[in-house]
Order: structure tokens, then sequence, then C-alpha cells
């Protein structure tokens, strides 16, 4: 058997030749018809001749075996069925409109900020060095996500994340350990902590850390349970209480006091990853390589190793 016979060539500024069915374009020239009513009105709001828009309007009554419109003088007058399926096209155009803008909105443009997801005490750690890493970046803007909800960086949620577990497998994903996150028991230096009240964490959130605060705890009572480790240094900073908090954040107040080096259980290594959606674009480069650099540089502080930090009597 012979091969198929090419299609016909299309004529400049045609739209696609009818299949039997009502396609998009089909659909489109309908409504402009129907909100105009007139072929040349249509035709200058498609940017199409005047020709070829009734010969697609006929086209179109053809294939859907019905009339849309009456032909009177100068204008063209929807039938029964005509002002029925307007109703629709303009549901359809409207629709296709929103659709455009998502997509424009979705756009990745080469100048686009560069979205970082991590969870709360990292976002802080991040925006306490915002505008270092903008400008080790080369400018650019960084829009730091802070959520425990894992963004999906193959689907385009954000283009960077920092994350303590679970390093993604799937292929496409790149992820390189940049440091590891240490926490400590604090409390306030003018503040006993044989008496002050002790705030633990849910389990949820970590079993590990609330372990720890249990086992120092010894059976006194645990006066609340706070999930966000920010919130957790607040508490500690205004409130008078007794928890755990990032060493990066208890050790650079000079009003808190380090009880106990870190322990070693509570740690949580962090991990930088990126998808090949999104890591050829300059702007993402650049941001990952300027994070690769700040965590290589806060390590000891992140772990609190920094000298001498919260150890002060």
């Amino acid at each position: 058997m012979g091969e198929p016979a090419p299609p016909a060539p299309r004529r400049d500024g045609d739209l696609a030749p009818a299949t039997g069915d009502a396609s998009w374009d089909d659909i489109r020239i309908f409504n402009a018809i129907a909100v105009s009513g007139a072929m040349a009105l249509a035709a200058a709001r498609l940017g199409l001749s005047e020709a070829t828009v009734a010969r697609r309007l006929k086209a179109l009554e053809r294939d859907l075996g019905v009339q849309l419109f009456m032909r009177e003088a100068n204008r063209l007058v929807p039938t029964a069925v005509g002002v029925e399926l307007a109703a629709e096209a303009r549901e359809l155009d409207a629709a296709a409109r929103r659709f455009a803008v998502r997509a424009q909105a979705a756009r990745t443009h080469a100048h686009a900020p560069v979205r970082v997801t991590a969870t709360t005490s990292i976002s802080l750690f991040l925006t306490m060095h915002a505008t270092a890493l903008s400008a080790a970046s080369g400018g650019v803007e960084i829009n730091i996500i802070s959520t425990r909800n894992r963004l999906d960086l193959a689907r385009g949620e954000a283009d960077i994340a920092l994350r303590m577990t679970k390093v993604p497998e799937e292929p496409g994903h790149y992820a390189q350990r940049v440091g590891r996150l240490m926490q400590a028991l604090y409390v306030r230096r003018d503040v006993d902590p044989e008496t002050a009240p002790i705030i633990s964490v849910n389990r949820e959130t970590s079993s590990r850390i609330d372990d720890y605060i249990m086992s120092y705890a010894a059976g006194r009572p645990i006066a609340a349970r706070v999930g966000d480790s920010a919130a957790r240094y607040e508490s500690i900073r205004s409130a008078g209480a007794l928890s755990m908090a990032p060493c990066f954040m208890g050790d650079a107040d000079p009003s808190l006091r380090r009880l106990h080096p870190p322990p070693e259980q509570t740690g949580d290594n962090i991990y930088l990853v990126s998808h090949e959606v999104s890591r050829g674009r300059a702007g993402v480069a650049a941001v990952l390589g300027a994070l690769r650099k700040l965590f290589r540089e806060h390590q000891s502080r992140l772990m609190g190793l920094a000298a001498g930090a919260g150890q002060k009597p």
C-alpha cells in the first residue's frame, strides 16, 4: 500500500481544516462572530481575513449539522441553537484566557526569583543571611518558602530545597549534604533551670527531641509542646522556659545559656536538593553555589561548635 497523501498546504493566516468535530479554532471563530455580530469585526479581532472567517463558519455549521446564524443585512443574528452554543463558547473562551494567564504566570523567566523551600529553622538561618546570599548570587532575588511540606521540585513548586530527611531518589534530582543542624537545651540566664517550665515538642515533629527532653525532665511536668523550633526559641527568650533550640540561634543570643553540649542523637543532616527542571537556569545555579558557600562558612555555628558558644556561666 502506498503512503497516505500529504495534507494540502495551508494558506497564510488560515486555521486548521475542519475534521468533523468542533475544534477550539472553530469555536474561537464562532465566539468572535457571536460577540461582534459581523464577519468583518470577528476577522479583525482574530487577525484573519474575512474570507477565512466565512469559510470556517460554513465548515463548522456543516460539521455540526446545524445553522448557527441567520444572515441579515450587515449583520449575523444567532439562531436559537446558536444562542445556546454561544453561551458555551463564551465559557470556553474565558477558560482559555485563564489558562493563558496562569501559564504566563508559571513561566520561568531568565530573571525570575529563585524559590528556596526549607523548614522554619533553616528558613530563619537563610533569612539572617538573605542579603549576603543575594549578593553572592550576583544580585538574584531569592524567595524563601518556609514550610514543612515537601514541595515538588520536579513540578516546579520550588527551585531549590533544603531538607533534613528523605532525600529524593527519583531521576532528575541532585542532592548534596551541606551541613548538620544541632540543637541543645537553653534557658535564660536570669532563670533557674531547676524551676523553669519545660517545653517539649510534638512527637510527630521529632520523637528524638521529645525523648531527650523527657529524659532531662526526669518526671518534671511538661508545660507545653511546640513543634516549631523558632517558636521554642522565643518561648525560652521571652517566657523564661527551658527547651531545645537550634544552636545557631541559642548560641548567638547573649541572654541565653546552653545547659549541655548538643546531643548527637537530636541532630539533623542538611541536604541541598535541586532538580534538572530548574538547575540549568543561571540564577538557580548561582544560588546553589552561594548556598554551598554559606553552609560551609557557618558549619561551626550550625553544629554548636563556635568557640565558647553558650558556655558562659
